[in-house]
């Protein structure tokens, strides 16, 4: 009895469809892997927002977020890829545009700090911290000036070897991050005219 194993030909048609499938497929996944990297990112920043303003009203005082490259200081910049800190300080004896010291005579107390972002550009409004009050109100900032959402995020993809920040398309539209003047959040896709600067 004859054991048939695969001709050449059957094996070159083989490998011929394996490699028509695989490059339908990759772009596909990589869009699937960005779109789940911006997600992570976005919530993880909402997440942040969310908790400095409970913690502002369960300690009735200031918390505030600022952007970090270290984890330990604020940078004083839009830049939140790199990570952020939240942080309370008491109304007393600080300003709510106050940002992170250790000095002990501020009373200065770091509540969490999120690392960097992997693939995703994170953009502030500016490069003021982001307060909330003991109401869980946003603080006010002079150069804020839109009444229903005083303060925002913008995040975007990034492809490999592009530079930041990322790139809003079609396929991989960028997130906002709004707060309101009361201090709430609210999550929305770029419009395909949005850029992911600000």
């Amino acid at each position: 009895m004859k054991s048939r194993g695969f001709t050449l030909l059957e094996l070159l048609v083989a490998i011929v469809i394996m490699g028509i499938l695989a490059a339908i497929a990759i772009p596909s996944f990589r869009t699937t892997i960005q779109k789940h990297r911006l997600r992570s990112a976005t919530d993880n920043l909402q997440a942040a927002i969310d908790y400095a303003r409970s913690e502002a009203v369960l300690r009735a005082t200031y918390v505030s977020l600022c952007a970090s490259t270290d984890g330990a200081t604020c940078s004083s910049s839009k830049t939140y890829e790199t990570g952020w800190l939240v942080y309370a300080h008491p109304v007393a004896t600080t300003t709510a545009t106050d940002v992170y010291t250790t000095d002990s005579s501020k009373g200065m107390l770091l509540l969490r700090a999120g690392g960097a972002l992997t693939m995703v550009s994170a953009r502030a409004l500016d490069t003021g911290v982001v307060t909330f009050g003991q109401q869980g109100q946003l603080e006010a900032v002079s150069t804020r000036t839109n009444a229903t959402q005083p303060m925002y995020f913008v995040l975007c993809a990034v492809t490999t070897g592009t530079a930041l920040p990322g790139q809003n398309t079609t396929k991989v539209p960028g997130s906002r991050i709004g707060i309101s003047a009361f201090g709430a959040t609210a999550g929305t896709k770029l419009n395909t005219t949005d850029a992911c600067t600000i």
